[in-house]
């Protein structure tokens, strides 16, 4: 047993209630250390495995080792700088012998535990036989348990009177004697440097069992500390069962062909040629693989994607699946299909499906299957546990869908985001529509890759087709530093495994698509709204995709009362998200599979209906945008089967391209300042002579020509000058965003110098962080926006609709439903009047109808919100008139 010091010392403290309960901390390191242990318990064996590589330790002395270090995570708490904050806890370690010679710093100054455990387990460790640098990666791993490393500044001011004088050395040395004998560590390890992939493992399952062993009752300390540690692992049992981790096993227990698999979407279910080459390139595939995925929209990627999965968990012990969309409504849509997918599985146990992105509150297929409790639901096996709802857990849970914010806030300085790489480390990560990012996205996934592939995880890229050295920074950041030995044209499927430096590419056939009509047209709004009603007029759906908000709501007005009584519809992100959901459910409804698609209609959209949502149209008219995403919006052309007869006269596909009937250097408009002036001209001159793409012959072809080719030699000395100019210009801001991109992470997998002490940069705190904001969360550039929640003043009183029935109310406290119809009634604006001087003037319009904000700032959802009050359906904010029309939405204009 350990001394009357030693068991003096606290960890945890009623101190609010001031009844005087308390928890020892050795019980408490003991707690931590056992759900460490329940924790790798329900992991597959190779998770256990790869804590095993990192100690280079057999894996029963591994566990043992990486559980005891889990629960010294608080050793800090041994000091004078944590004893003091519980006045009866200071009283109880005074008389029991342990001193202040010298007062330690009084909060909210003191030394945070963290930085002190971190400071002096280097020579704990060292004196039980590790390595001296071994040693100091692992105390910061563990000091870091809430949230952040410490700084070298932090470790500096760990001084005597923070951390005691020669008695708190030896009960420290006690209480570290006694978790290693609890746990039977054995000899040290004799690894002399804690790499990065190990840092990041150790540091985030300690928080994990942290988050867990915290939530423990307070339970007396018992003479036994070996019979105490059982009863905790029994109770980190039971913890882990109310929250929803169960063991995690494959979801196949034998090999299954891709045919069975899907023949819950129809019991005669063919795979594509696609699907067919991805499971050959599968067979006998026994270590963590890259799969990168280019084919046209319409192959079947996703479902190969999600077969891959099961392939690569069944061979490498991975533990589940996180697919990372673009956006929140792609990322909704996939939800669904992956829910559906997990539904054949889940008859037989327990999965967890999370929905991870700022709205998911509000999206109800995610909503129907939270569960509160360990209970399990009746009608299926997939289910959303409450627990890992919130932020920085979502990640842990076993199978999920989100934005791609999510996980790259597992490399950046962001509070925990070792947790988020812990939970993404040996699991299938799928990236979908990689082309979509910019330079600065880009580039911080290619970081992920690296991550992901020092973790051992599988990583499935998906996208309709990459620029050639895009491609090859992919590979390269998963370890295939060589060339494909025999690459093979596009459509195609690369395969890098981890360990090989040369990967393997197969082409395959894709569906016959018949070949694409290209017709310039004018950029003026006349001009498409008369091809749209014409293209209609006989029937047939057709799509208008602009590239400003502005320009979608300026051709529906003009569209919206033609007089062949043509129905029309507008789709953008500016308008209330509530309304927006509505309208993308309605837009599906209409436009997607089997939807009850009218006889003639226009739907007039911005790139919202670009990536991932399946939709047909018969006809479409887009603005010239870069190549790459113009070919994604063709994907939407005859993108279903369907009888030529329903086409009406639309039996070859046509897209309209407005700006690309130009006589000269064209200009683009407002659409430069949304895509590069350079890519836009590129891709001008890339169609501008052909009448036809062939598909999918041709998108390989156009994208190396606009990203990669050699320009044209015919071109006069205006285009030259034009192409010049704005070469230039791209080149700078590529540079400056490769440049941050490459500095934003917190280190690389393969680097060693973040592993020692420094003052680490550090994000603000991402928690509440309300709708994967990218001013906030730093995984996205481009221009800065702010949500605000669209509120009605009618009659004096503040409501959430125009007709003043429901009442807002400001109180202290907000109900998580009176945050959802709030956060409901919001939207992204990102005019310079508003956002300038950090909302400065949307600031002064809160102030100015004196609207308190305490509740919001408190309440995840509202946290960064600003309150737009709307008076008669508009407000004025800096000469800038703000008005919420119905059909329009959001609607900018200027004071007189």
């Amino acid at each position: 047993m350990i001394s009357a010091a030693a068991q003096s010392l606290w960890a945890k403290s009623d101190r609010e209630t001031g009844s005087g309960a308390w928890h020892p901390l050795i019980c408490h390191l003991l707690d931590v250390a056992a759900c460490a242990e329940a924790i790798l318990e329900r992991e597959p064996a190779r998770t256990l495995e790869l804590y095993a590589q990192d100690l280079e330790l057999p894996i029963g002395r591994a566990k043992a080792w990486v559980c005891a270090l889990a629960g010294l995570h608080d050793l800090g708490k041994a000091s004078p700088a944590f004893q003091q904050k519980w006045p009866a806890g200071q009283e109880r370690v005074r008389q029991a012998g342990l001193s202040w010679t010298v007062d330690p710093t009084p909060p909210p100054k003191d030394i945070p535990h963290g930085a002190i455990g971190e400071a002096i387990l280097p020579e704990l460790l060292r004196s039980a036989g590790w390595h001296r640098r071994a040693a100091r990666h692992v105390a910061a791993a563990l000091g870091a348990h809430h949230g952040f490393r410490s700084g070298r500044s932090e470790l500096d001011h760990v001084v005597s009177k923070e951390r005691g004088d020669g008695s708190w050395d030896a009960v420290r040395k006690e209480l570290f004697q006694a978790v290693l004998g609890v746990l039977g560590t054995g000899l040290a390890p004799k690894v002399t440097c804690y790499g990065g992939a190990a840092f990041e493992r150790l540091a985030g399952l300690t928080s994990f069992a942290d988050w867990l062993g915290s939530s423990f009752d307070f339970s007396p300390l018992e003479t036994d500390l070996g019979a105490y540690y059982q009863k905790a692992k029994g109770r980190a049992a039971q913890k882990l069962d109310s929250i929803g981790w169960f063991q995690r096993v494959p979801l196949l227990t034998a090999e299954k062909s891709l045919a069975e698999v899907f023949r819950y979407l129809d019991n005669h279910f063919t795979p594509r040629p696609l699907q067919s080459t991805l499971e050959t390139m599968l067979t006998g595939v026994a270590r963590p693989t890259l799969l990168l995925i280019e084919a046209p929209m319409g192959e079947g990627k996703t479902e190969g994607a999600l077969y891959a999965h099961l392939k690569l968990q069944l061979a490498n012990g991975h533990r589940g699946c996180y697919f990372a969309l673009p956006t929140q409504a792609t990322g909704n849509l996939m939800f669904e299909r992956v829910k559906l997918f997990l539904a054949q599985f889940g008859k037989a146990r327990r999965l967890d499906l999370q929905l991870l992105h700022g709205a998911s509150e509000l999206v109800e297929a995610y909503q129907t299957i939270k569960v509160h409790s360990n209970i399990p639901r009746e009608d299926e096996g997939v289910e959303a546990q409450v627990w890992f709802s919130h932020r920085k857990r979502g990640l842990l849970s076993e199978y999920g869908v989100g934005t791609v914010d999510q996980a790259l806030l597992s490399i950046l300085p962001s509070k925990h985001q070792f947790v988020r790489l812990w939970g993404l480390g040996n699991r299938v990560v799928v990236l979908d529509e990689v082309h979509a990012y910019d330079t600065y996205t880009g580039g911080l996934i290619e970081t992920l890759v690296r991550w992901l592939a020092a973790l051992d995880a599988s990583v499935i890229l998906m996208s309709a087709t990459l620029p050639q050295a895009k491609r090859m920074a992919l590979l390269a950041a998963f370890g295939a530093a060589e060339p494909p030995a025999d690459d093979k044209p596009y459509p195609r499927i690369t395969r890098a495994i981890k360990g090989e430096a040369t990967p393997t590419v197969a082409t395959f056939k894709t569906r016959e698509q018949p070949t694409l009509t290209i017709k310039p047209l004018p950029l003026e709004l006349d001009a498409i709204a008369q091809a749209a009603l014409a293209c209609t007029a006989q029937g047939g759906c057709a799509v208008c995709i602009v590239n400003t908000v502005q320009r979608a709501q300026a051709l529906y007005q003009q569209l919206a009362d033609n007089a062949l009584g043509i129905d029309v519809d507008l789709f953008h992100a500016r308008c209330p998200l509530e309304a927006r959901l509505q309208r993308e459910k309605g837009v599906i409804a209409k436009f997607g599979k089997g939807g009850a698609r009218p006889q003639r209609a226009i739907l007039v959209a911005t790139q919202v209906v670009e990536q991932s949502l399946d939709l047909d149209f018969d006809v479409m008219i887009s603005d010239l945008a870069p190549i790459d995403l113009l070919l994604q919006r063709a994907g939407r052309l005859h993108r279903h089967r369907r009888p030529l007869q329903t086409r009406h006269a639309h039996r070859e596909p046509v897209l309209w391209v407005a700006g690309l009937s130009s006589a000269g250097v064209p200009e683009f408009d407002t659409s430069e300042r949304i895509y590069e002036r350079y890519v836009l001209l590129r891709s001008y001159l890339a169609l501008h002579r052909r009448s036809h793409i062939r598909m999918p012959e041709d998108i390989d072809e156009l994208v190396q020509e606009v990203y990669g080719g050699a320009e044209p030699s015919d071109l006069n000395a205006e285009w030259r000058a034009a192409l010049a100019t704005s070469l230039m210009a791209l080149q700078q801001r590529d540079q400056k965003a490769a440049s941050e991109a490459a500095h934003a992470p917190f280190g690389l997998p393969e680097e060693k110098g973040w592993l020692d002490p420094q003052d680490f940069p550090k994000l603000p705190d991402d928690e509440p962080n309300p709708d994967d904001d990218p001013d906030l969360l730093h995984t996205r550039k481009g221009s800065p926006s702010a949500t605000v929640v669209l509120l009605h003043k009618v009659d004096g009183r503040i409501c959430l609709d125009a007709a003043g029935t429901v009442p807002v109310s400001f109180a202290a406290q907000l109900e998580l439903a009176e945050a959802k119809q709030l956060f409901a009634r919001s939207v992204r604006l990102s005019r310079y009047e508003l956002i300038r001087n950090r909302c400065e003037a949307l600031d002064i319009h809160r102030q100015a109808h004196g609207i308190p904000t305490t509740a919001w700032r408190k309440t995840a959802l509202l946290a960064h919100a600003h309150p737009l009050i709307l008076e008669a359906g508009r407000a004025v904010i800096a000469k800038l008139v703000i008005e919420l029309d119905p059909q329009l939405g959001v609607v900018y204009g200027s004071a007189v």
